[in-house]
């Protein structure tokens, strides 16, 4: 806009000096292609000629609207929603807006304001019908561009909607990808029929899916095997990974009976064929019911915690492993403990000690003992919902940062063995 046109925001100017001024931006409007300028110039004077600040509105959703408004200069948006939103059309100079409202004598449903500076020119639509569309030419472009924006919009709709629908198709293969990452844990309860020992887990993911997993099974009739698991990364990935990664713990396992040769295979297995260079922490527990006793090995996971009601609760110390999957060649070491009538162990991942709340403070391992040891004469499952219920008070009202799991094991005692029948 040239320096001479006046900067109050909607106030209208004088028809004969903007026409004087902007001849040539009137004769190429498309509207008017092919029309001669003293054809035009009688009409012209009869029309509204209005500067709008940036962000003024030209037109409101609701609001009654009797103008065709060309746009000479600056940019104009329509807005589908509020004026808020980010949804809408941009109008470039030559083009109009107000013909929907015009031709159907309703109320515009979109919104129009102007983005930076705009001259606009409003054809009042009395004029339109009784002068305008008279002229040789100006009704037949009215309808091209019409027609053109309405095939421009629906190409933008079109994509729009595809997108949507790739969006709905990508939420059902996250919804397919939840369920068969819950089916691959243990169904609950866990151990119903074996009275030397009570266990309890739960896995709740950051995202639709996650990394995070347990497992707990019988070995054979006196040995039960637990585990948890933490994979790096979050997501489709991280979920696929985690599937292979409980794949290989359970048949190594059951296989073997070994935990030491179980996470050296594992380790091995998962570090072949890994381009994205993923890996898993994780701790494997073989517990012998019959005589009591905790044969374990850790794979550079978060230090379990075990106790009972009258000692309280420690961290256990690890025997020596790296997290499988990067290096095949990694040496892992195992630990035993003996286990009596009440001992439990605690087993997390760290979605639990580094949950953060609204300010990014940590919920940290020792919160962890002192929740846990707090709440020590408890049942295995009333434990795993002590500490939960702890971790999402701290949290509050912030995003998961990560998964959260943890798995709880009491040892109740051989005493508590049913004899065989």
């Amino acid at each position: 806009m040239d320096q001479g046109t006046p900067a109050t925001p909607g106030v209208g100017l004088a028809p004969r000096e903007v026409i004087a001024k902007h001849r040539a931006q009137l004769t190429a409007l498309p509207l008017f292609a092919g029309t001669p300028f003293t054809t035009l110039e009688p009409l012209l004077l009869r029309c509204e000629y209005r500067y709008l600040a940036h962000g003024s509105v030209l037109l409101s959703s609701g609001q009654a609207n009797h103008h065709l408004y060309l746009l000479l200069s600056g940019r104009l948006t329509i807005h589908l929603e509020s004026l808020e939103s980010e949804r809408g059309f941009v109008v470039e100079p030559g083009e109009f807006v107000g013909e929907v409202s015009i031709i159907d004598s309703l109320a515009p449903t979109a919104s129009v304001s102007a983005t930076g500076d705009c001259l606009v020119v409003g054809i009042p639509e009395t004029l339109l019908w009784s002068d305008f569309l008279l002229v040789p030419g100006i009704a037949r472009n009215l309808l091209r561009q019409i027609a053109a924006r309405l095939r421009s919009r629906n190409v933008a709709m079109q994509k729009t909607l595809e997108q949507s629908l790739r969006l709905e198709y990508l939420e059902k293969e996250l919804r397919i990808a939840r369920d068969l990452q819950v089916g691959m844990l243990p169904m609950r309860p866990l151990f119903p029929g074996i009275p030397e020992i009570e266990v309890e887990g739960l896995m709740v993911p950051a995202r639709e899916v996650g990394g995070d997993f347990f497992d707990a099974f019988s070995v054979d009739a006196d040995h039960i095997c637990v585990a948890i698991g933490d994979v790096s990364g979050k997501g489709i990935p991280a979920a696929l990974f985690m599937m292979r990664s409980i794949t290989l713990l359970r048949t190594e396992m059951l296989n073997s009976q070994d935990i030491l040769r179980t996470i050296e295979t594992l380790n091995v297995q998962l570090s072949r064929d890994n381009p994205l260079c993923m890996f898993v922490t994780l701790m494997i527990c073989l517990i012998d019911l019959r005589r009591g006793r905790l044969h374990y090995a850790n794979g550079g996971h978060n230090r379990p915690l075990f106790g009972n009601a009258e000692q309280g609760f420690q961290y256990l110390e690890q025997p020596k492993g790296i997290l499988a999957g990067i290096d095949p060649s990694a040496v892992y070491a195992t630990a035993t403990r003996e286990l009596r009538e009440g001992d439990m162990l605690i087993l997390y991942t760290d979605g639990i000690n580094e949950a953060e709340n609204t300010v990014e403070a940590q919920f940290t391992e020792p919160r962890l003992l002192e929740v846990v040891n707090s709440h020590r004469a408890e049942t295995a499952g009333a434990m795993v919902e002590r500490v939960c219920d702890a971790v999402t008070e701290f949290v509050g009202g912030a995003e998961p940062s990560d998964d959260l799991t943890m798995v709880a094991v009491r040892y109740l005692g051989s005493s508590h063995k049913v004899a065989p029948t």
